[in-house]
């Protein structure tokens, strides 16, 4: 009887220990990209080899992935994990309709608008302009 494939990993949340949820900022060559959690670590991770063999996988800045962490080292290397899943948009989706979707990385809100101090004068574009005529009319 010929053997089935193992069944691949589940990456529906809730996440194990050693795993968390990250958006990738920006590659530092080598397969190696920093990545930043929901509370602002900022971590150093390369993309696991099962992931780099798949030549139609295209990882960018902002994407999400889980991440693997290595167990920590006396060593101090600068590359604590790797990435073992790259996020697609029916990932979030999953993650976010059974209520697992961290709020940092929720839909950013539009920014909101500077508004005036009502203490500071307001400057009158139209009286410099008007000086600006009377010089000009005296040369």
């Amino acid at each position: 009887m010929p053997r089935r494939p193992p069944s691949p990993p589940s990456f529906t949340p809730p996440l194990p220990a050693d795993q968390h949820l990250v958006q990738l900022t920006s590659p530092q060559g080598s397969n190696n990209f920093l990545c930043v959690d929901t509370k602002d670590v900022e971590r150093l991770v390369e993309i696991s080899s099962k992931l780099r063999r798949i030549k139609t996988l295209i990882v960018m800045r902002g994407d999400f992935a889980i991440i693997s962490l290595y167990p920590t080292t006396e060593k101090g290397g600068r590359l604590v994990g790797e990435i073992v899943h790259i996020l697609d948009k029916g990932d979030i989706r999953e993650w976010k309709k059974s209520g697992y979707w961290p709020e940092g990385f929720g839909e950013k809100p539009a920014p909101v608008p500077d508004e005036e101090d009502p203490s500071e004068p307001e400057e009158d574009d139209n009286a410099s302009h008007d000086q600006e005529e009377e010089h000009v009319d005296r040369e």
